[in-house]
Protein backbone atom coordinates (compact mmCIF):
# COMPACT_ATOMS: atom_id res chain seq x y z
CA UNK A 1 0.00 0.00 0.00
CA UNK A 2 1.38 3.45 -0.95
CA UNK A 3 1.73 5.92 1.94
CA UNK A 4 -1.16 8.25 2.50
CA UNK A 5 -1.23 11.70 0.97
CA UNK A 6 -0.84 13.22 4.43
CA UNK A 7 2.46 11.38 4.90
CA UNK A 8 3.73 12.62 1.51
CA UNK A 9 2.80 16.21 2.28
CA UNK A 10 4.45 16.00 5.69
CA UNK A 11 7.58 14.59 4.11
CA UNK A 12 7.98 17.26 1.43
CA UNK A 13 6.68 20.27 3.37
CA UNK A 14 7.95 19.78 6.95
CA UNK A 15 11.57 20.65 7.72
CA UNK A 16 13.90 18.10 9.22
CA UNK A 17 13.32 17.59 12.94
CA UNK A 18 15.76 15.69 15.11
CA UNK A 19 14.23 13.63 17.94
CA UNK A 20 15.75 15.77 20.64
CA UNK A 21 16.52 19.12 19.09
CA UNK A 22 19.70 20.55 20.51
CA UNK A 23 21.20 17.20 21.53
CA UNK A 24 23.26 17.07 18.34
CA UNK A 25 25.76 19.92 17.94
CA UNK A 26 25.67 22.17 14.93
CA UNK A 27 28.17 21.67 12.12
CA UNK A 28 31.49 23.43 12.65
CA UNK A 29 34.65 23.86 10.59
CA UNK A 30 37.07 21.89 12.78
CA UNK A 31 38.23 18.59 11.22
CA UNK A 32 37.53 15.33 13.01
CA UNK A 33 40.01 12.48 13.39
CA UNK A 34 38.53 9.13 12.45
CA UNK A 35 39.80 5.59 11.83
CA UNK A 36 39.26 3.49 8.71
CA UNK A 37 38.99 -0.14 9.92
CA UNK A 38 39.61 -2.91 7.36
CA UNK A 39 40.30 -6.64 7.28
CA UNK A 40 43.45 -7.40 5.29
CA UNK A 41 45.86 -10.21 4.55
CA UNK A 42 45.71 -13.95 5.05
CA UNK A 43 45.25 -14.92 7.80
CA UNK A 44 42.91 -12.00 8.25
CA UNK A 45 44.01 -9.12 10.43
CA UNK A 46 42.63 -5.69 11.30
CA UNK A 47 44.25 -2.61 9.82
CA UNK A 48 43.44 0.86 11.12
CA UNK A 49 44.23 3.88 8.98
CA UNK A 50 43.86 7.41 10.38
CA UNK A 51 41.40 9.59 8.48
CA UNK A 52 40.89 13.32 8.77
CA UNK A 53 37.28 14.36 8.09
CA UNK A 54 36.93 17.91 6.85
CA UNK A 55 33.36 19.17 7.11
CA UNK A 56 31.95 21.34 4.37
CA UNK A 57 28.59 22.55 3.10
CA UNK A 58 26.57 20.48 0.66
CA UNK A 59 26.30 23.31 -1.90
CA UNK A 60 30.03 23.55 -2.50
CA UNK A 61 29.92 27.35 -2.32
CA UNK A 62 32.18 27.56 0.73
CA UNK A 63 35.90 27.24 -0.14
CA UNK A 64 37.54 24.12 1.27
CA UNK A 65 39.95 24.92 4.12
CA UNK A 66 43.60 24.04 3.56
CA UNK A 67 44.57 20.77 5.26
CA UNK A 68 48.05 19.42 5.96
CA UNK A 69 47.61 15.85 7.22
CA UNK A 70 50.18 13.71 8.97
CA UNK A 71 51.98 11.15 6.78
CA UNK A 72 49.81 8.08 6.22
CA UNK A 73 46.57 9.96 7.04
CA UNK A 74 43.71 10.00 4.55
CA UNK A 75 41.67 13.17 4.04
CA UNK A 76 37.94 13.03 3.22
CA UNK A 77 35.83 16.10 2.54
CA UNK A 78 32.40 15.42 3.99
CA UNK A 79 29.13 17.32 3.55
CA UNK A 80 26.03 16.84 5.70
CA UNK A 81 22.83 17.79 3.85
CA UNK A 82 20.85 17.58 7.09
CA UNK A 83 23.08 20.22 8.64
CA UNK A 84 22.63 18.82 12.15
CA UNK A 85 24.09 15.34 12.51
CA UNK A 86 27.86 15.69 12.11
CA UNK A 87 30.33 17.60 14.23
CA UNK A 88 33.92 17.53 15.41
CA UNK A 89 32.58 17.35 18.97
CA UNK A 90 32.19 13.55 18.86
CA UNK A 91 34.71 11.66 20.98
CA UNK A 92 35.03 8.56 18.78
CA UNK A 93 34.69 7.90 15.07
CA UNK A 94 35.09 4.79 12.95
CA UNK A 95 34.79 4.16 9.21
CA UNK A 96 34.21 0.84 7.44
CA UNK A 97 33.62 0.11 3.78
CA UNK A 98 29.99 -0.28 2.77
CA UNK A 99 28.73 -2.53 -0.03
CA UNK A 100 25.36 -1.36 -1.43
CA UNK A 101 23.12 -4.35 -2.17
CA UNK A 102 19.58 -5.69 -2.11
CA UNK A 103 18.33 -7.21 1.14
CA UNK A 104 16.18 -10.39 0.93
CA UNK A 105 13.62 -9.41 3.58
CA UNK A 106 9.88 -9.07 3.06
CA UNK A 107 9.77 -5.54 4.46
CA UNK A 108 12.65 -4.37 2.23
CA UNK A 109 11.77 -5.91 -1.16
CA UNK A 110 9.46 -3.04 -2.11
CA UNK A 111 12.41 -0.61 -1.95
CA UNK A 112 14.20 -2.21 -4.90
CA UNK A 113 11.28 -3.69 -6.84
CA UNK A 114 12.12 -1.59 -9.90
CA UNK A 115 15.44 -3.48 -10.23
CA UNK A 116 17.23 -0.35 -11.50
CA UNK A 117 20.17 0.83 -9.37
CA UNK A 118 21.87 4.22 -9.78
CA UNK A 119 25.40 4.33 -11.30
CA UNK A 120 26.78 5.85 -8.09
CA UNK A 121 26.50 2.47 -6.36
CA UNK A 122 29.62 1.35 -8.22
CA UNK A 123 31.78 3.93 -6.41
CA UNK A 124 33.28 3.96 -2.90
CA UNK A 125 30.76 3.88 -0.02
CA UNK A 126 31.45 3.94 3.71
CA UNK A 127 29.61 3.41 6.97
CA UNK A 128 30.58 5.88 9.67
CA UNK A 129 29.87 5.41 13.39
CA UNK A 130 30.29 8.43 15.68
CA UNK A 131 29.75 8.67 19.43
CA UNK A 132 29.86 11.31 22.12
CA UNK A 133 30.67 9.31 25.26
CA UNK A 134 30.07 12.31 27.52
CA UNK A 135 26.51 12.96 26.31
CA UNK A 136 25.70 9.36 25.35
CA UNK A 137 24.55 10.29 21.83
CA UNK A 138 25.57 8.33 18.72
CA UNK A 139 25.14 8.57 14.94
CA UNK A 140 25.58 5.88 12.28
CA UNK A 141 25.56 7.13 8.71
CA UNK A 142 26.19 5.88 5.19
CA UNK A 143 28.56 8.06 3.18
CA UNK A 144 28.27 8.12 -0.59
CA UNK A 145 30.12 9.89 -3.42
CA UNK A 146 29.63 13.64 -3.79
CA UNK A 147 30.63 14.59 -7.31
CA UNK A 148 33.50 13.05 -9.23
CA UNK A 149 36.26 13.40 -6.65
CA UNK A 150 37.04 10.21 -4.72
CA UNK A 151 37.80 12.11 -1.51
CA UNK A 152 34.48 14.01 -1.54
CA UNK A 153 31.53 12.33 0.19
CA UNK A 154 28.11 13.21 1.51
CA UNK A 155 25.75 11.70 4.07
CA UNK A 156 23.09 9.65 2.25
CA UNK A 157 21.43 7.95 5.24
CA UNK A 158 21.74 8.41 9.00
CA UNK A 159 20.42 6.73 12.13
CA UNK A 160 20.92 8.37 15.50
CA UNK A 161 19.98 8.01 19.14
CA UNK A 162 20.02 10.43 22.05
CA UNK A 163 21.13 7.67 24.43
CA UNK A 164 23.10 4.49 23.77
CA UNK A 165 22.31 3.19 27.28
CA UNK A 166 18.80 3.33 28.73
CA UNK A 167 17.66 2.39 32.24
CA UNK A 168 13.99 1.44 32.42
CA UNK A 169 11.93 0.87 35.61
CA UNK A 170 10.18 -2.48 35.73
CA UNK A 171 6.49 -2.32 34.81
CA UNK A 172 6.61 1.14 33.19
CA UNK A 173 6.15 2.07 29.53
CA UNK A 174 9.21 3.13 27.56
CA UNK A 175 10.23 4.59 24.19
CA UNK A 176 13.64 3.48 22.92
CA UNK A 177 14.98 6.56 21.06
CA UNK A 178 15.88 6.16 17.39
CA UNK A 179 15.81 8.85 14.72
CA UNK A 180 16.46 8.63 10.99
CA UNK A 181 17.46 10.99 8.22
CA UNK A 182 16.94 9.85 4.62
CA UNK A 183 17.17 13.06 2.63
CA UNK A 184 14.62 13.09 -0.20
CA UNK A 185 14.37 9.31 -0.36
CA UNK A 186 10.69 8.35 -0.04
CA UNK A 187 11.27 4.58 0.04
CA UNK A 188 12.37 3.29 3.41
CA UNK A 189 11.77 0.55 5.97
CA UNK A 190 12.33 0.29 9.73
CA UNK A 191 13.34 -2.85 11.59
CA UNK A 192 13.84 -3.39 15.32
CA UNK A 193 15.76 -6.39 16.63
CA UNK A 194 16.52 -7.59 20.15
CA UNK A 195 19.62 -9.48 21.21
CA UNK A 196 20.03 -11.07 24.65
CA UNK A 197 22.20 -13.98 25.83
CA UNK A 198 23.28 -14.71 22.26
CA UNK A 199 19.76 -14.96 20.84
CA UNK A 200 18.29 -12.45 18.40
CA UNK A 201 14.78 -11.90 17.09
CA UNK A 202 12.79 -9.40 15.05
CA UNK A 203 10.41 -7.39 17.22
CA UNK A 204 8.95 -4.98 14.71
CA UNK A 205 9.26 -4.36 10.97
CA UNK A 206 7.55 -1.54 9.09
CA UNK A 207 7.55 -0.92 5.34
CA UNK A 208 7.33 2.86 5.14
CA UNK A 209 6.87 2.90 1.36
CA UNK A 210 3.82 0.65 1.49
CA UNK A 211 2.79 1.96 4.93
CA UNK A 212 2.44 -1.58 6.20
CA UNK A 213 3.48 -3.49 9.32
CA UNK A 214 5.32 -6.64 8.23
CA UNK A 215 6.32 -8.05 11.62
CA UNK A 216 4.95 -7.20 15.08
CA UNK A 217 5.35 -8.95 18.42
CA UNK A 218 2.83 -8.23 21.21
CA UNK A 219 3.76 -5.32 23.48
CA UNK A 220 5.68 -3.31 20.84
CA UNK A 221 4.52 -0.45 18.63
CA UNK A 222 5.65 2.68 16.74
CA UNK A 223 4.19 6.09 16.01
CA UNK A 224 3.82 6.13 12.20
CA UNK A 225 2.99 9.82 12.02
CA UNK A 226 6.27 10.87 13.64
CA UNK A 227 8.23 8.33 11.56
CA UNK A 228 7.14 10.04 8.34
CA UNK A 229 7.03 13.65 9.53
CA UNK A 230 9.94 13.88 11.99
CA UNK A 231 12.02 10.79 11.37
CA UNK A 232 11.25 9.54 14.87
CA UNK A 233 11.39 5.73 14.65
CA UNK A 234 11.40 5.11 18.40
CA UNK A 235 10.17 1.70 19.56
CA UNK A 236 7.48 1.87 22.25
CA UNK A 237 7.40 -0.85 24.91
CA UNK A 238 3.99 -0.95 26.54
CA UNK A 239 5.20 -2.54 29.79
CA UNK A 240 8.85 -3.18 30.63
CA UNK A 241 9.70 -6.70 31.81
CA UNK A 242 13.01 -8.20 32.87
CA UNK A 243 13.07 -10.26 29.66
CA UNK A 244 13.32 -6.98 27.69
CA UNK A 245 16.86 -6.39 28.90
CA UNK A 246 19.58 -6.58 26.27
CA UNK A 247 20.75 -4.82 23.12
CA UNK A 248 18.29 -3.37 20.61
CA UNK A 249 19.14 -2.66 16.98
CA UNK A 250 17.33 0.11 15.12
CA UNK A 251 17.93 -0.64 11.42
CA UNK A 252 16.88 1.72 8.63
CA UNK A 253 16.73 0.62 5.00
CA UNK A 254 16.57 2.70 1.84
CA UNK A 255 17.13 1.29 -1.67
CA UNK A 256 20.42 -0.67 -1.63
CA UNK A 257 21.59 0.99 1.60
CA UNK A 258 21.15 0.35 5.30
CA UNK A 259 22.33 1.85 8.59
CA UNK A 260 21.82 0.70 12.15
CA UNK A 261 22.27 1.95 15.70
CA UNK A 262 22.47 -0.18 18.83
CA UNK A 263 20.90 0.76 22.18
CA UNK A 264 21.49 -1.17 25.41
CA UNK A 265 18.51 -1.45 27.74
CA UNK A 266 18.93 -2.24 31.42
CA UNK A 267 15.78 -3.04 33.39
CA UNK A 268 15.81 -1.87 36.99
CA UNK A 269 13.59 -2.70 39.97
CA UNK A 270 14.08 -0.92 43.29
CA UNK A 271 14.64 -3.34 46.20
CA UNK A 272 12.32 -3.65 49.17
CA UNK A 273 14.35 -3.68 52.42
CA UNK A 274 13.29 -5.17 55.77
CA UNK A 275 15.56 -5.20 58.82
CA UNK A 276 14.76 -7.85 61.46
CA UNK A 277 14.21 -8.45 64.33
CA UNK A 278 11.80 -5.61 64.81
CA UNK A 279 11.63 -4.26 67.46
CA UNK A 280 15.24 -4.95 68.41
CA UNK A 281 15.44 -6.20 72.06
CA UNK A 282 18.18 -8.24 73.75
CA UNK A 283 19.46 -9.27 77.19
CA UNK A 284 23.02 -8.51 78.26
CA UNK A 285 25.37 -11.17 76.88
CA UNK A 286 22.84 -12.41 74.30
CA UNK A 287 24.12 -12.97 70.74
CA UNK A 288 21.94 -11.04 68.29
CA UNK A 289 21.63 -11.81 64.57
CA UNK A 290 20.44 -9.01 62.30
CA UNK A 291 18.60 -10.06 59.14
CA UNK A 292 18.43 -7.61 56.24
CA UNK A 293 15.94 -9.01 53.73
CA UNK A 294 16.28 -7.40 50.28
CA UNK A 295 13.62 -8.48 47.83
CA UNK A 296 12.28 -7.84 44.29
CA UNK A 297 15.33 -6.07 42.88
CA UNK A 298 16.91 -6.10 39.41
CA UNK A 299 19.64 -6.36 38.14
CA UNK A 300 21.39 -8.90 40.35
CA UNK A 301 24.46 -6.80 41.22
CA UNK A 302 23.95 -5.33 44.70
CA UNK A 303 26.02 -4.38 47.76
CA UNK A 304 24.87 -4.78 51.37
CA UNK A 305 26.59 -3.29 54.45
CA UNK A 306 25.72 -2.95 58.13
CA UNK A 307 26.51 0.23 60.07
CA UNK A 308 26.28 0.95 63.78
CA UNK A 309 26.10 4.33 65.46
CA UNK A 310 26.93 3.95 69.17
CA UNK A 311 25.35 6.14 71.85
CA UNK A 312 27.12 9.49 72.02
CA UNK A 313 28.74 9.17 68.60
CA UNK A 314 27.88 11.53 65.74
CA UNK A 315 28.49 9.20 62.81
CA UNK A 316 28.08 5.46 62.16
CA UNK A 317 30.88 2.97 61.56
CA UNK A 318 31.04 -0.02 59.25
CA UNK A 319 30.53 -3.42 60.87
CA UNK A 320 32.89 -6.10 59.50
CA UNK A 321 31.94 -9.68 58.78
CA UNK A 322 28.70 -9.21 56.83
CA UNK A 323 27.58 -12.39 55.07
CA UNK A 324 25.05 -12.86 52.26
CA UNK A 325 22.76 -15.72 51.35
CA UNK A 326 22.50 -17.09 47.83
CA UNK A 327 20.02 -15.14 45.73
CA UNK A 328 16.50 -16.36 45.05
CA UNK A 329 14.55 -15.91 41.81
CA UNK A 330 11.06 -14.44 41.82
CA UNK A 331 8.38 -15.13 39.22
CA UNK A 332 8.67 -11.64 37.72
CA UNK A 333 12.39 -12.11 37.05
CA UNK A 334 13.56 -10.11 40.07
CA UNK A 335 15.84 -11.35 42.84
CA UNK A 336 15.80 -11.73 46.63
CA UNK A 337 18.77 -11.95 48.99
CA UNK A 338 19.41 -11.74 52.76
CA UNK A 339 22.33 -10.15 54.58
CA UNK A 340 23.43 -11.29 58.06
CA UNK A 341 25.33 -9.53 60.83
CA UNK A 342 25.98 -10.79 64.40
CA UNK A 343 26.97 -9.03 67.61
CA UNK A 344 26.75 -9.57 71.36
CA UNK A 345 24.47 -7.27 73.33
CA UNK A 346 25.85 -5.39 76.32
CA UNK A 347 24.63 -2.52 78.50
CA UNK A 348 27.02 -0.19 76.64
CA UNK A 349 25.15 -0.88 73.38
CA UNK A 350 21.78 0.22 74.77
CA UNK A 351 20.41 2.83 72.33
CA UNK A 352 22.83 1.93 69.52
CA UNK A 353 21.43 2.51 66.03
CA UNK A 354 21.93 -0.38 63.58
CA UNK A 355 21.39 0.19 59.85
CA UNK A 356 21.35 -1.95 56.73
CA UNK A 357 22.72 0.03 53.75
CA UNK A 358 21.96 -1.14 50.20
CA UNK A 359 23.49 0.24 46.99
CA UNK A 360 21.85 -0.73 43.70
CA UNK A 361 21.62 0.45 40.09
CA UNK A 362 17.93 1.27 40.52
CA UNK A 363 18.74 4.25 42.76
CA UNK A 364 21.38 6.95 42.61
CA UNK A 365 21.34 7.13 46.42
CA UNK A 366 21.96 4.45 49.02
CA UNK A 367 18.84 2.89 50.55
CA UNK A 368 18.63 1.89 54.21
CA UNK A 369 16.55 0.55 57.09
CA UNK A 370 17.44 1.08 60.78
CA UNK A 371 16.62 -0.30 64.23
CA UNK A 372 17.54 0.95 67.72
CA UNK A 373 18.78 -1.65 70.21
CA UNK A 374 17.08 -1.85 73.61
CA UNK A 375 19.03 -3.84 76.20
CA UNK A 376 16.99 -5.32 79.04
CA UNK A 377 17.66 -3.96 82.53
CA UNK A 378 19.37 -0.76 81.43
CA UNK A 379 17.89 2.49 82.77
CA UNK A 380 15.12 0.68 84.70
CA UNK A 381 12.75 -2.01 83.52
CA UNK A 382 12.62 -2.27 79.76
CA UNK A 383 9.54 -2.87 77.67
CA UNK A 384 10.56 -6.50 77.45
CA UNK A 385 10.78 -6.67 81.25
CA UNK A 386 7.34 -5.13 81.48
CA UNK A 387 6.00 -7.77 79.13
CA UNK A 388 7.49 -10.55 81.24
CA UNK A 389 6.03 -9.01 84.43
CA UNK A 390 2.65 -8.68 82.79
CA UNK A 391 2.67 -12.35 81.75
CA UNK A 392 3.71 -13.44 85.26
CA UNK A 393 0.98 -11.29 86.83
CA UNK A 394 -1.57 -12.69 84.40
CA UNK A 395 -0.54 -16.24 85.31
CA UNK A 396 -0.72 -15.52 89.06
CA UNK A 397 -4.10 -13.89 88.64
CA UNK A 398 -5.47 -16.90 86.83
CA UNK A 399 -3.96 -19.36 89.32
CA UNK A 400 -5.31 -17.46 92.36
CA UNK A 401 -8.73 -17.15 90.72
CA UNK A 402 -8.75 -20.92 90.21
CA UNK A 403 -7.85 -21.55 93.89
CA UNK A 404 -10.48 -19.08 95.02
CA UNK A 405 -13.20 -20.90 93.10
CA UNK A 406 -12.08 -24.27 94.48
CA UNK A 407 -12.05 -23.09 98.11
CA UNK A 408 -15.40 -21.39 97.69
CA UNK A 409 -16.93 -24.55 96.29
CA UNK A 410 -15.41 -26.68 99.07
CA UNK A 411 -16.75 -24.52 101.94
CA UNK A 412 -20.19 -24.14 100.39
CA UNK A 413 -20.46 -27.94 100.12
CA UNK A 414 -19.40 -28.39 103.77
CA UNK A 415 -22.14 -26.06 105.01
CA UNK A 416 -24.87 -27.74 102.97
CA UNK A 417 -24.24 -31.25 104.42
CA UNK A 418 -25.43 -30.48 108.08
CA UNK A 419 -28.48 -28.66 106.79
CA UNK A 420 -29.48 -31.66 104.72
CA UNK A 421 -29.21 -33.96 107.80
CA UNK A 422 -31.39 -31.62 109.91
CA UNK A 423 -34.10 -31.55 107.25
CA UNK A 424 -34.07 -35.30 107.09
CA UNK A 425 -34.50 -35.70 110.91
CA UNK A 426 -37.43 -33.32 110.99
CA UNK A 427 -39.15 -35.23 108.30
CA UNK A 428 -38.94 -38.45 110.27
Amino acid sequence: MIPSTIYKLLFFVSPLAVILLGEFPALDADPLTCWLVEEVGSPRSIRQTPVLLVFGDSTGLTPEPPVTPEPGTLVFYLSDPSGQLLSSGFTSCELTRHLPQEVPLNWVRSLTEEQVSPPSLGKEWYTMSMRDDKKGIAVSSVLGPAGDKKDHMAVSLAVYTSSVKVNAPLGKSLALPCGLWRGKQSRFAVEWRHRALGDGKVLYAYDGWRDRIEEELPGYTMNFSTVHSKGDASLILEKVETSHEGTYLCIIYVPYLRAQRDIHLQVTAKPQITLLPSPLFARPGEEVTLFCEISHFHPLEISVDFLVQLPGETSPTLMPGTSLSTHGNNQDGTYTITGYQRFTASPELHGARYSCIVNHASSTKAMSQSQTLQVAGVLGPSIEDGMYLFLVALFLYGFLSYLHRKFKLFFSTSREEPNDKQKKNKGE
